[in-house]
């Protein structure tokens, strides 16, 4: 088998304390449907000066699709 990838980085500083933004399901579902599937994920911290030092400034999803042909 081979396998081709995508990585995409979701910036998370604009996401409001309620959850996700819709269009991030949209996307996801987009992806699926093309044949992409969600292999993992990884937050990215950012170290502020004030407490809380640290929080998520974004996440980094990793994609594989099998490659036909």
């Amino acid at each position: 088998m081979k396998w081709e990838y995508k990585v995409v980085y979701f910036d998370t500083i604009l996401w409001t304390s309620t959850g996700l933004p819709s269009d991030l399901n949209k996307q996801l579902d987009r992806w699926g449907a093309e044949g992409w599937d969600l292999v993992r994920t990884e937050a990215v911290l950012h170290r502020g000066w004030l407490p809380p030092a640290t929080y998520t400034a974004g996440i980094v999803a990793f994609f594989k699709q099998e490659v036909t042909g």
